[in-house]
């Protein structure tokens, strides 16, 4: 339908929110971690930053609600996957998620056993991840 847009088209609004928070707690990530993080130019790249000296890798999700809003948030199935390669590899492997109030993380084993359910915006496999399971990174360090 002409004029309408698709629901499959690649949202920049949504992607220049993402890459902001990410761009704001990169130098954090760096430092907790001891990492030299790079990112990808690939903006379809399944992990945000990667440290390949130290075989460090980092997801970032920025979220618009507080982290006490759900007991769960969610990562897309396909992201999990391909983490799981890279923990195959001997990479180490963090997803942070970049709440309004606070910043928590989990580190990946390959073995998380989460739920898995179609959802978000295009109705796709996503892992839903107890925000319980999550470690608080100090709120002064990445705000």
């Amino acid at each position: 339908m002409e004029g309408q847009k698709s629901r499959f088209e690649f949202n920049h609004t949504l992607w220049k929110f993402g890459t902001k928070i990410e761009d704001e707690v990169k130098p954090h990530l760096d430092e907790l971690w001891g990492c030299n993080f790079q990112r990808s130019d690939n903006i379809f790249e399944a992990i945000d930053f990667k440290d390949p000296e130290i075989k460090v890798a980092c997801e970032v999700k920025g979220r618009r609600i507080p982290s006490t809003q759900y007991e769960k948030t969610i990562i897309p199935y396909s992201k999990w996957c391909e983490s799981c390669k890279l923990i195959d590899d001997g990479w180490k492997v963090y997803y942070v998620f970049v709440f309004t109030d606070k910043t928590k993380y989990i580190q990946l084993t390959g073995e998380e056993g989460w739920e898995v359910k179609l959802t978000g915006s295009f109705g796709i496999e996503h892992h839903l991840i107890p925000i319980a399971d999550l470690i608080e990174i100090e709120s002064d360090k990445t705000k």
